[in-house]
């Protein structure tokens, strides 16, 4: 890395930026809520890391947002620390672009794989203005500005945290630029990991959530995942829209890597996925996974035909002898994956989870089976064919006498025989090229039918035998039909192991989906109660419609994050939710407390109740994490209020929405002419066990709440302690602002979310926005599809991503949290900006001395160009190609 002195205005403009940047993000970090020093010196080094990794880590940023969101530990929520990584990363990135000089030149603009046209430029330069123009009318509709770190959602600052995300998208589209510039593959490369990691970050955390909190097999408890995105908080769909963008990427991976060991992990993650994806409990992700995956796997599949058939028209296929198949036994793969889940479902009434794992280990024997290298006679081939399930019967006699004989027979049983079958396969991988070959695998794979109704027939002590026996007899006479002529049902047994691979993680999917429906019955009365809460979401637009008053706001907005604050002025009456504001200490100017009451020398809360139908899920409740709890526990609180209400203190286990075991009590509380009053309240006796385990704890969360309709409390102090630890609460006097302190409305989300993405552009940044926000979305689907990106390898995972999100987004706002607009945008920009460069020179002027093909070729990872068979044969055609990873 060369050090040099900006001369020229580009790079004085760009030193100016990244001065800019450095400033705000240390003037952030100087504020941070918990440990401001601490914090200061981890931006620091990300900044310095930043300068000499500016080439990778903007493109990793996406892969930090599910697990940088700190709010309910620090109390953050206007700004946070996806702010502070993004400014660290253009700090550095950028006094690297000015103060430094590359040590190679920029590839030929033919070459490249990332570079927006004048007209994207203009689109997304009309659409930030559009923004700027909604966060300013945010805030002459709240009043004017008012800047603060502690306001909540009906507050002028929340127009900033709501509109900031797509800006904070294009401060890092220069050092995008300038790094696939240098090094066209770092865009396929490091995006496509970003993303995966985004889905495993998201997926993981919905994991633990469920092991800790329900069980992992626990479908019928009314608890929705939330993973890591605290702006749950308050309902929303942001789990569901990070899920929706990312897990064509994990799809595409798999289908594209051609390591054995990393397929496993592109499978891994697809399959945690997935079961992320299912306890969302979500009608939207239910439709949006599918099509967006199976738009991913529909342009994958076309890239590749097109790769073929361009190879093929180059000639450097053409008298080499190697015959490459493009196509993919769709028909076959659905076929399979329809049949599992048929049989799932019958063999789970009777054998439960453990049904279902021997059904799926049969299915592994299934498509572990090689191909015929061989041929023999056709009748010998059919004879075969109809003695094959004949041992296995007999194995189902044997083994129905010895299951009650033998502690867990058939567990043992179907074990051996799937483990053998597996051998087999492994043996004879290089295919069956012998008639005993054959007779032995279908022989095995009978087995392995026999095992499946063996287990379940142990685990349901014999019912249901009748239904079990009847579709593992379909299953069999359904593959030995396949296997009747030579020149059917041979696709699948012919295809590499990674699409059988996805073939058996596809019904491992079934096998999940039907373990969801039949084991629980919370997502099928989600499905029961679709017309009811689609008529409920209609009345919801309308009345969120209806708060755009005049022209001037159906064109341009009401303001961007202003719909909450709209919805609890001009909405329903009896819908209207809580609210708290931070009143700051006498002498600042600014209005504090209750109405008529005397301002506070120290800082104060004021808390509001809904008017809505009280209960223990809809209080609006004032939260703090807390380490550890244990032996009586007790609380005071420091409030005065005008009008008569209830005040309740609980401490519950709760990850964030859905509380377990709580210590809690509540106490009327009598206005005594606006006097301020101590309240104390005995919560009781923590559980010994309260928390959890050490190796699986539960997050503890201590609140304040009300438990009375109209409620007003202005609180100046909390504290709750226990007979252990002693003072338990941060920051109770509130002497730190709202450090700490982060709130919840755990079932009652209407009045925060417009509920659906395209009415909440509309509603934020009008008609016009509108427009423009469409327009970028048609554009970047279209460019992906049939346009200039069509042939990027990211191109099928940016368009099933994006089309996913906005299928789940036809329900939910998404956007109006800040992490997910920001994962939004910026899958968006990618996808604006992908291209397909040159493969080869056009011209000796093309390439240079610094540069030679292997350099500015694209890092396809082409599955095509993968294939050893076709790298020998283009390689003797004499096409040049890059050295394999």
């Amino acid at each position: 890395m060369n050090i040099v002195l900006p001369r020229r205005l580009p790079a004085l403009a760009t030193l100016a930026a990244s001065a800019a940047c450095a400033v705000a993000g240390l003037w952030l970090a100087r504020h941070y809520p918990i440990e401001p020093v601490a914090a200061v010196a981890l931006w620091t080094a990300l900044a310095v890391a930043s300068f000499f990794g500016w080439r990778a880590l903007p493109f990793l940023v996406p892969a930090l947002v599910p697990a940088i969101g700190f709010a309910p530990w620090t109390g953050w929520i206007t700004f946070e620390e996806l702010d502070l990584v993004v400014l660290a990363v253009a700090a550095g990135g950028y006094a690297a672009l000015a103060l430094t000089a590359p040590a190679q030149k920029p590839v030929p603009w033919r070459y490249r794989t990332l570079r927006w046209r004048a007209a994207v430029r203009v689109l997304m330069a009309v659409f930030a203005l559009s923004t700027f123009i909604a966060v300013w009318r945010g805030f002459e509709h709240a009043g004017g500005m008012q800047s603060g770190f502690w306001q909540g959602f009906q507050e002028p600052m929340n127009s900033l945290r709501a509109g900031k995300s797509f800006f904070l998208v294009l401060l890092l589209l220069p050092l995008w630029q300038k790094a696939s510039d240098l090094r066209p593959s770092s865009v396929q490369r490091l995006s496509r990991a970003a993303w995966v990691l985004v889905l495993l970050s998201t997926s993981l955390g919905a994991l633990w959530e469920r092991w800790v909190y329900t069980g992992l097999l626990d479908f019928s408890t009314d608890y929705r995942t939330t993973s890591l995105f605290w702006e749950m908080n308050v309902g929303g769909a942001s789990l569901d829209g990070a899920l929706a963008l990312s897990l064509p990427f994990a799809l595409l991976w798999a289908m594209r890597e051609r390591r054995p060991l990393r397929f496993l992990g592109a499978l891994a993650v697809l399959l945690l996925a997935f079961y992320a994806s299912l306890t969302t409990f979500s009608r939207g992700v239910y439709l949006a996974v599918p099509v967006g995956m199976a738009l991913c796997a529909l342009l994958w599949a076309v890239q590749r035909r097109e790769a073929l058939a361009a190879a093929r028209q180059e000639g450097s296929l053409s008298g080499s002898g190697v015959q490459v198949s493009g196509s993919v036994p769709l028909g076959w793969s659905a076929g399979v994956i329809a049949g599992t889940g048929l049989a799932a479902w019958v063999l789970f009434g009777a054998g439960g989870y453990r049904a279902l794992l021997a059904l799926a280990g049969s299915v592994a024997v299934l498509l572990a089976m090689p191909a015929s290298r061989a041929a023999w006679p056709r009748g010998q081939q059919r004879a075969l064919l109809l003695l094959s399930p004949l041992p296995a019967l007999l194995l189902a006699l044997g083994g129905g006498l010895l299951i009650d004989l033998v502690p867990k027979g058939a567990y043992l049983i179907d074990g051996a025989v799937v483990l053998l079958g597996l051998g087999l396969g492994w043996l004879w991988r290089g295919g069956l090229t012998q008639p005993a070959q054959a007779f032995a695998f279908a022989v095995v794979w009978m087995a392995t039918l026999v095992g499946a109704g063996l287990v379940a027939a142990h685990w349901g002590d014999g019912r249901g035998l009748g239904p079990v026996a009847a579709v593992l007899a379909v299953l069999a006479i359904a593959w030995i039909s396949t296997q009747w002529s030579p020149r059917v049902g041979a696709d699948l047994r012919t295809v590499g192991w990674r699409i059988r691979g996805l073939v058996w993680t596809g019904c491992l999917l079934a096998c999940a989906v039907v373990a969801a429906l039949g084991g629980g019955a919370y997502i099928g009365q989600r499905m029961s109660t679709g017309q009811q809460d689609f008529e409920g979401r209609l009345e919801h637009w309308r009345v969120g419609l209806d708060l755009l008053k005049t022209m001037d706001e159906w064109l341009l907005g009401k303001g961007s994050g202003r719909f909450p604050a709209s919805f609890a002025n001009g909405g329903p009456f009896d819908e209207r939710v809580g609210d708290y504001r931070l009143n700051p200490a006498r002498g600042d100017g600014l209005a504090a407390g209750l109405p008529g009451a005397e301002p506070s020398p120290r800082p104060t809360v004021t808390l509001t109740s809904g008017l809505h139908m009280m209960g223990n899920g809809e209080m609006f409740r004032l939260s703090q994490r807390v380490p550890a709890v244990a032996g009586e526990v007790a609380a005071t609180v420091t409030l005065r209020t005008q009008f008569k209400t209830r005040l309740r203190v609980e401490i519950c286990e709760k990850f964030l929405l859905y509380p377990l075991r709580c210590v809690d009590r509540e106490a009327d509380v009598e206005p005594l002419g606006g006097a301020w009053q101590p309240v104390q309240l005995k919560l009781g006796h923590a559980p010994p066990d309260f928390g959890g385990s050490t190796w699986a704890p539960r997050r503890l969360v201590a609140s304040v709440t009300q438990n009375w309709r109209g409620g007003v409390l202005e609180i100046a102090s909390v504290s709750v302690a226990d007979s252990v630890h002693g003072p338990l609460l941060h920051n109770g006097d509130f002497s730190e602002g709202l450090a700490r302190w982060y709130f919840t409305s755990d079932r009652n989300h209407m009045p925060f979310h417009m509920k659906s993405l395209p009415l909440h552009v509309l509603f934020e940044q009008g008609l016009f926005g509108l427009a423009l926000w469409s327009s970028l979305l048609v554009t970047v689907l279209w460019r992906c599809t049939f346009g200039a990106g069509r042939r990027h390898p990211l191109s099928p995972a940016v368009v099933g991503g994006l089309s996913a999100f906005v299928i789940v987004g036809l329900f939910d706002s998404l956007i109006d949290a800040p992490r997910i607009a920001f994962l939004f945008y910026a899958l968006m920009a990618l996808g604006l900006g992908l291209r397909t460069p040159s493969r080869r020179p056009r011209g000796p002027g093309d390439l240079d001395s610094t540069h030679g093909l292997e350099t500015v070729q694209p890092d396809m990872d082409s599955d095509f160009e993968s294939a050893p068979e076709v790298r020998r044969a283009m390689k003797a055609a004499g096409v040049k190609l890059k050295a394999p990873r």
